[in-house]
């Protein structure tokens, strides 16, 4: 193509563009008759000053032309039809997107939301139903799948979006001041969602804890079944460009959402040199507790991590794992890194509670090692002063409390339970998922305390762990627990019992945190596991290691269930051959004996080691032969 039709052929798209633009309506473009020779043009007349020369046109359609194939913001929006602010909004990167992300002022977002934090922007789950209560209509946001929605059910009311296509479902949610309750499977996914979503101006965006949906079925409070359908509110403007942030963080949101377990993390320390760490504990807890032990440690509090960010790691793609006492504030820390652009942050599950619960390496801290919770004594202490596994039976508990006897009555049930059922009239009321928190309404150490709960699987759990911390005499209502008091024909009461303060001991705090920490990570069904689900993973999973707790004699005379990964520990040994123990603190796990109650003090034991993955079979052997399912002959090692 000569010069003069390339000339033309760009005046043609310069034209178009400014027509699909919306601008003035442009004039035909008329083709003049070809001239003989460069030299005629030359010669041409030259055009009235007001038209635009041929020359001039032409430089007008290539910069249209090399505007298109810069590639730059204002003629890309122009081609997609959308305004310039839309397309930054989604392509922040293009050049001419400076000014457009300029407005983007992500320190103090994140520095208002840090500022205004309260209890970290947790909510428990005692509390949200007392808030739904008094008023049905709260905002809940649920950030699950929908496919655990339909396993599991979902709050009733609530907003189902995903974390990972939450930016793009804003129009769903209400007003910058009306408040949300966000919740997910655990606890992990709606800390990064309330970080975000009160970076990005809504103005009180609370975390379900206490283990989230399944904490909130466990309580025994209603969930709806299915997917909820969701309408559009178109409540709230917030800033596209910061939208567009978050949507590219959470798009690059590593496998787990983040988490990283003691153990992973123990191996990367190891293998990384590079690894950094943040923990954005407090100092004053930092200086109580120490901290891990590893060679690139910076220590910012979460209060002040936007305030000294220029301590951050330079590079954006530096590995760092970020920790707190528990998960919850490391997981807002590693939301707001990467809304600043770091690939690769991850937050430690558990926190450092699991991490020195472990064993793992740490450094400092005021307590020496004599001063702190020696949980292998403790625990040791207990299973050799047991009697009957520390369980008491419904008559024996009756006669008591009819004859005046100096006994503790504690409920580990939930509120609502206690509304429906009644109680044992004089018991004291603390949920077991909030016992470590309410440690001041129970009596001194040698007081003699009987636990009950719904069946007896709760109670066992509560006895365990109180035994562990210095009380002398904690059993557990077998019988059925309090469904056998009531069909005993056993008086109760209605209603709730008053809250009383008695703040009769000071147990060792490092031994609650370990026991808080346990109850933390306590999965769906307080570990549960029934004789089907056993049979079918035992088939499933070739990893499962399986437990057997009972006597030797028991073995001897009953026979096991045959499983490929079988130890026998009978649970009065169960400290002393601790070497026994998986090495894998992540390992699957199933513990069994008789009936589910040693079982489920071992498996307590393994929680408050860090165990995550540890369930106790329900109804022990007996429901396993019940059912139906194989067993096999003992055979000793010996043998």
């Amino acid at each position: 193509m000569d010069t003069k039709k390339l000339l033309l052929a760009l005046l043609l798209i310069l034209a178009l563009a400014i027509s699909a633009c919306g601008g003035e309506e442009a004039e035909p473009v008329v083709e003049p008759e070809p001239a003989a020779a460069t030299e005629e043009m030359e010669e041409a007349e030259p055009a009235a000053e007001e038209t635009t020369t041929e020359s001039d046109s032409a430089e007008e359609a290539e910069d249209a032309v090399a505007c298109c194939m810069a590639l730059t913001a204002d003629c890309l929006a122009c081609a997609e039809g959308v305004s310039v602010e839309e397309y930054c909004a989604a392509n922040p990167e293009t050049a001419g997107c400076e000014e457009e992300m300029e407005e983007v002022d992500l320190e103090a977002a994140f520095a208002t939301f840090l500022g205004d934090m309260e209890a970290y922007n947790t909510i428990g789950i005692e509390a949200l139903s007392e808030a739904l209560a008094e008023n049905p209509d709260l905002f809940l946001l649920d950030v699950r799948n929908p496919s655990e929605l339909e396993e599991n059910g979902y709050i009733e009311g609530a907003v189902n979006i995903p974390l990972v296509d939450l930016m793009d479902n804003l129009e769903y949610l209400p007003a910058f001041d009306e408040p949300i309750v966000s919740y997910c499977g655990s606890g992990w996914r709606c800390t990064i969602a309330l970080a975000m979503l009160e970076a990005l101006g809504w103005q009180d965006v609370k975390g379900l804890k206490g283990g989230s949906i399944g904490g909130w079925i466990e309580a025994g409070y209603p969930v709806a079944q299915g997917v909820p359908e969701m309408e559009p509110l178109n409540a709230a403007d917030p800033n596209p460009a910061m939208v567009a942030l978050f949507d590219e963080a959470l798009a690059r949101m590593p496998e787990g959402f983040g988490g990283i377990s003691a153990e992973q993390l123990n191996t990367e320390l190891a293998e990384n040199p590079d690894l950094i760490l943040i923990d954005v504990r407090t100092a004053a807890e930092v200086e109580e507790k120490g901290s891990i032990d590893a060679e690139n440690v910076i220590f910012i509090p979460l209060e002040e991590l936007i305030a000294r960010m220029d301590e951050w790691p330079a590079d954006l793609d530096a590995p760092i794992v970020i920790y707190c006492g528990s998960g919850h504030r490391s997981t807002i820390a590693m939301a707001i890194l990467w809304s600043y652009g770091y690939t690769d942050v991850r937050s430690l599950k558990g926190g450092f509670g699991d991490w020195a619960t472990a064993g793992y390496p740490t450094v400092g801290g005021t307590m020496t090692e004599e001063a702190a919770f020696d949980l292998e004594a403790a625990y040791q202490i207990f299973l050799d002063d047991m009697e009957a596994y520390n369980t008491v039976g419904l008559d024996e508990v009756n006669l008591a409390l009819a004859e005046g006897e100096d006994i503790f009555i504690l409920d580990v049930r939930n509120e609502s339970e206690l509304e429906e059922n009644g109680y044992i009239e004089g018991a004291v009321l603390v949920p077991l998922r909030e016992l470590m928190n309410e440690l001041d309404e129970l009596p001194s150490y040698d007081t003699p305390i009987v636990s009950y709960c719904g069946s007896g699987w709760r109670c066992t759990i509560a006895l365990t762990m109180l035994e562990a911390l210095g009380w002398e005499d904690v059993k557990g209502l077998k019988g059925g627990s309090f469904g056998g008091w009531v069909e005993a024909g056993y008086p109760v009461a209605e209603g709730v019992p008053d809250e009383v303060i008695l703040a009769a001991v000071e147990p060792d705090p490092a031994g609650v945190e370990i026991f808080a920490a346990a109850l933390e990570i306590m999965p769906e069904g307080y570990g549960g596991i029934s004789a089907d689900d056993l049979n079918a993973a035992i088939i499933e999973n070739p990893d499962l290691i399986v437990i057997d707790v009972r006597t030797t004699a028991e073995v001897e005379e009953k026979g096991v269930i045959e499983a490929e990964n079988w130890i026998h520990i009978p649970l009065e040994e169960f400290v002393a051959r601790m070497d026994e123990w998986p090495a894998d603190l992540d390992a699957p796990i199933a513990i069994y004996c008789g009936s589910g109650h040693r079982s489920t003090i071992a498996m307590t034991i393994l929680w408050s080691y860090g165990y995550s993955d540890v369930s106790s079979l329900k109804g022990g052997f007996t429901g396993w032969v019940d059912a139906g399912y194989p067993i096999a002959e003992y055979v000793s090692a010996d043998s």
